[in-house]
């Protein structure tokens, strides 16, 4: 299983992860970057005296004009933002660049402005008040180095050899919150940009690959000044660039949503691999983005971005980056490759309105694997799932939803356990729940379209999800999204003619956050002579007996056939005195002698009973209660004479029986 593989290409990045979780390939960029922001931001006296400025505005434009080369992470170059002032006013422009980049000069609506600088914090002096509405227009010259990263993709800002190909190449990967080690930005989630330009001057070998579309290539002596422009909305960490000797490998898509005409799929690849060997199995994976884009596009809605472009350029590190409009990947390969792509909706149209939120971008992109799988590549489909339930259960605990010190947590915020398998599972879980694809792709799509070019919580996919579907998803995220760990189904199972009897007894792993997961489950039934059935019954309480029609001698039963939901299974097992008759004790079965009495009767029954004896007086309160057997001695002759109420009950707490008793 190509996902499986990945690991080997990780085995230098171990030392993130503990040793029992599988690793995500989209995990790894982003822990180590996350992880190096963290480190300087501890180091960041005032965060909270540009956190206030940063929010005085709405950027509408960035426009980025550097100078990086293939062979060395210095650059230069200015960065323009063009903003729209959210506060009655200002008088100060504020933004975040890494203090190891050095800044030469800054204008603000076209005046040269005073510079200020503490750590990472850059305030430039407006040339006077700029009042609620108006626009304030900030260019920043500058230039340095950026930061060096302590794993092999950097942190935000990188240049390196692959090592497969011996390709030199710089890049860049700001997620979570790194953008400002290349350029000074606002780094706030909720702040989309409304357009971008990405303009790269660089040797006249290399190419540039970015957002958007290239709209110009300018030749400058013995250098090239390559020329992106985006008009599609896009958070801060979204902007991108990469150099390298690339070549163009460049494919189209034809998706149902847009007759006559396609989706440019524009794919840069290092120079010596085009037409190397080793890279036509990669090249064969890179193909199938066709039918993956295609797919996509019917499940999710229009590709967003078909109006400029899909692609990817390479880099050397060990996963991908879900950059709008062209991914940025270490190595092709089949499920990574459909699990960005699927960030172009989850991630980059619809982006997480916190890192708390990060399931709408990771959760949905690891579900975008899973029906890539079971559309494109069935074989793989039940494979790939039990990889990912077998990751989430390597650990009893563990929540999709996190607060507090988890959101400056790294490794928690891209755990490949929690937010990508278990949030991809949960997904699927929820389909299941839903139970009608009809509803819950058009869902799906209608989320995207009401959300798109903005930031979405958790709480608002449950809330437009309610509202479509008309079902309460409630008890669902407390048991899945907020809640910890898994069931365990014990699982029992008989036959007799025109009859299957099935017991499932549940256990969770961490019954103080879940102790029952109310949940629908499906059992594949397989019997001799007749096709195989599956059963979906609802599961409400610990222990459950179902008795249902059903023709034939069953010969074996799976639990879960389709792994909707993370589960661990005891059995199932042949059990030949489970659905017998005795066995099942009714109200007719049960008798109470002597009644009248004198405070000591009898309560008996011709067959099994398992459940609970509650006795009760005129008032209705509970004068005495015991567990149920086949055979009761019962003693409530200390309480007053009366009329009195007997209320069995069975095992699931439903009445069987309730009946009068004297007490003379």
């Amino acid at each position: 299983m190509k996902k499986l593989l990945l690991l080997t290409t990780l085995l230098g990045f171990n030392s993130l992860f503990s040793q029992t979780e599988r690793t995500h390939a989209c995990a790894v960029g982003k822990i180590a970057a996350y992880e190096k922001m963290l480190a300087h931001n501890q180091r960041v006296s005032a965060p909270t005296a540009w956190i206030s400025h940063e929010k005085a505005y709405d950027v509408k434009w960035v426009h980025l004009n550097l100078n990086i080369e293939r062979n060395t992470k210095a650059m230069s170059g200015s960065a323009r933002s063009v903003a729209t002032v959210t506060a009655s006013a200002i008088d100060t422009f504020g933004c975040v660049l890494h203090q190891v980049m050095i800044i030469d000069s800054a204008r603000v609506n076209g005046v040269l402005a005073t510079v200020s600088r503490k750590d990472s914090i850059v305030k430039l002096k407006t040339p006077g008040p700029i009042l609620n509405g108006q626009t304030v227009d900030a260019i920043i010259y500058y230039r340095g180095t950026p930061p060096v990263g302590g794993s092999a993709i950097g942190s935000g800002f990188s240049n390196g050899t692959s090592g497969s190909w011996g390709n030199q190449c710089t890049w860049s990967l700001s997620e979570a919150i790194a953008a400002y080690h290349w350029w000074p930005c606002k780094q706030i989630l909720t702040d989309k940009i409304d357009s971008s330009w990405v303009f790269v001057t660089t040797d006249s070998a290399n190419k540039v690959g970015s957002n958007g579309i290239l709209k110009n290539v300018v030749l400058l002596g013995n250098k090239k000044r390559y020329e992106w422009k985006t008009r599609m909305m896009q958070s801060y960490y979204i902007i991108s660039v990469a150099v390298a000797k690339y070549k163009e490998y460049n494919l189209w898509a034809k998706p149902l949503y847009l007759a006559g005409d396609s989706i440019w799929i524009q794919n840069y690849i290092y120079d010596n691999a085009i037409n190397n060997t080793a890279f036509n199995g990669q090249k064969a994976d890179l193909n199938l983005i066709k039918p993956q884009m295609e797919l996509q596009c019917n499940l999710f809605g229009m590709y967003p971005f078909y109006k400029e472009k899909y692609g990817h350029c390479m880099a050397p590190f060990g996963g991908g980056m879900e950059h709008q409009t062209m991914t940025s990947l270490g190595f092709f390969d089949y499920y990574l490759d459909a699990h960005e792509l699927g960030h172009q909706w989850w991630g980059d149209n619809v982006t997480c309105k916190s890192w708390g939120d990060i399931w709408i971008n990771e959760g949905f992109a690891s579900y975008s694997e899973h029906v890539t799988a079971q559309y494109l590549d069935p074989g793989n489909f039940i494979p790939n799932l039990n990889s990912a339930h077998t990751n989430v259960k390597s650990q009893p605990g563990g929540s999709v939803y996190f607060t507090g010190a988890d959101t400056m947590n790294a490794t928690r915020i891209f755990s490949s356990r929690l937010t990508y398998d278990k949030g991809g599972a949960i997904v699927r879980t929820l389909q299941f729940e839903v139970n009608n694809d009809s509803v819950w792709f058009p869902m799906l799509r209608g989320f995207q379209n009401t959300y798109k070019n903005s930031t979405a919580s958790a709480i608002d996919f449950k809330n437009y999800a309610q509202t479509f579907t008309g079902m309460n998803f409630t008890q669902f995220f407390n048991q899945w999204y907020y809640g910890h760990g898994f069931p365990t189904f014990n699982v029992t199972w008989n036959s007799g003619p025109g009859k299957f009897y099935l017991k499932s007894a549940q256990t969770t792993s961490s019954a103080s956050s879940v102790p029952l997961f109310i949940t629908p489950m499906e059992y594949k039934v397989s019997r001799t002579s007749l096709p195989d059935t599956t059963i979906r019954v609802q599961h409400n309480v610990n222990i459950e007996n179902y008795v249902i029609n059903l023709l034939g001698t069953v010969t074996s039963v799976t639990v879960d056939p389709n792994q909707w939901v993370i589960n661990n299974t005891v059995g199932p097992t042949k059990d030949v005195t489970l659905g017998l008759p005795e066995q099942y004790a009714t109200a007719a079965d049960i008798s109470i002698t002597p009644n009248p009495n004198n405070g000591l009767f009898e309560i008996n029954s011709s067959k099994d009973l398992e459940g609970r004896i509650e006795i009760y007086d005129v008032a209705g309160k509970l004068v005495h209660k015991e567990i149920a057997k086949q055979n009761n001695k019962i003693n409530i002759s200390a309480h007053a004479s009366g009329v009195y109420s007997v209320v069995i009950k069975d095992e699931k707490g439903v009445q069987m029986k309730t009946t009068k008793v004297v007490k003379e």
